[in-house]
């Protein structure tokens, strides 16, 4: 196997995002990037195709585990879609969702990719941890070959460098009132804008992901009911998110590129329309004991601070 080689870099990214009326978080972000030139540049298409017909675009590609070469058989692709919600902030989605083949392949159909879109490809090994999470911008088809899975490339070699860690587990309680409502709660993780755009100010554009781990945690809706609750609230419902606890991988000049550090995210909740709450949404990095902070650290057991809604119709 030909040499590998590693390269360094200081990536210091610093933005003020408003996130909502009365929480703002600062990205301060400043850490050591490790770059494998040279490691995947030229993938290779997947040797087992899968066989579904499309008539729309098509997203392929096959995840192989990057220490052992082997395919990586518990994986999902997602594709996500980004609206904006500010001038410098892309909220994602799922729009489409397809789980790998045995052979790690998988082939995603939809009718058109709109601008911007991200394909998030997650994925456990056969002891239940977690591989990094490996995000690209997709602007139409693409046939992504072969994908190194792993936080390593050939080999652990570099300090605190590890192939899959236990994901970390984040649980909370939404409270409604007066009224029993449904909704949507997913746990968010935002990074700079993997196409480069820029705001005009020539700002670096956030794009806010959807990152749970979709094989254990398929569930991104809440319930509120009387029978749930422990406290006072009327109607409440629990959460609990399986999320990745190394920070994403992404392709970077020919190789790839992971962001050393403890992945953070946040937690947002959305109860279904047309008949509001107040507030209309809430997001939230606050854990239970006030901490403002939900770092993913391996196997960690995170509790979020309640979100409660009130004034709903």
């Amino acid at each position: 196997m030909s040499r590998i080689l590693f390269r360094l870099f200081l990536v210091p990214l610093s933005q003020k995002v408003m996130l909502m009326a009365a929480y703002r978080a600062v990205l301060s972000v400043c850490t050591v990037c490790i770059c494998v030139a040279g490691c995947g540049g030229n993938s290779t298409s997947s040797s087992t195709p899968i066989s579904n017909t499309c008539t729309g675009v098509v997203i392929s590609g096959t995840m192989e585990d990057s220490l052992t070469f082997q395919p990586v058989a518990q994986g999902v692709a997602v594709l996500e879609s980004g609206t904006q919600t500010s001038s410098s902030v892309y909220d994602f989605s799922p729009t489409k969702q397809v789980a790998a083949d045995e052979q790690g392949a998988f082939k995603l159909c939809v009718p058109a990719v709109t601008s911007p879109s991200a394909i998030i490809l997650e994925a456990l090994d056969a002891a239940g941890k977690a591989y990094p999470p490996y995000v690209a911008s997709i602007t139409g088809a693409a046939d992504l070959g072969t994908i190194p899975m792993g936080g390593c490339t050939g080999t652990c070699g570099f300090e605190g460098s590890q192939q899959t860690t236990l994901p970390a587990t984040i649980t909370g309680v939404i409270t409604s009132a007066p009224i029993a409502k449904t909704g949507s709660v997913t746990p968010i993780y935002a990074m700079l804008a993997l196409d480069g755009s820029k705001d005009s100010n020539g700002h670096s554009i956030l794009w806010v992901l959807d990152l749970p781990i979709f094989n254990s945690s398929p569930t991104t809706t809440f319930s509120t009911a009387s029978t749930a609750c422990a406290g006072t609230a009327p109607f409440c419902a629990t959460y609990s998110f399986s999320v990745p606890s190394q920070k994403p991988v992404r392709p970077y000049s020919g190789g790839y590129l992971q962001e050393a550090g403890t992945p953070s995210y946040l937690i947002s909740a959305v109860p279904d329309g047309p008949a509001l709450c107040s507030p209309a949404s809430e997001m939230t990095a606050s854990q239970q004991d006030g901490t403002l902070s939900l770092p993913g650290n391996p196997g960690a057991q995170i509790t979020v601070a309640e979100i409660d809604f009130t004034l709903c119709k």
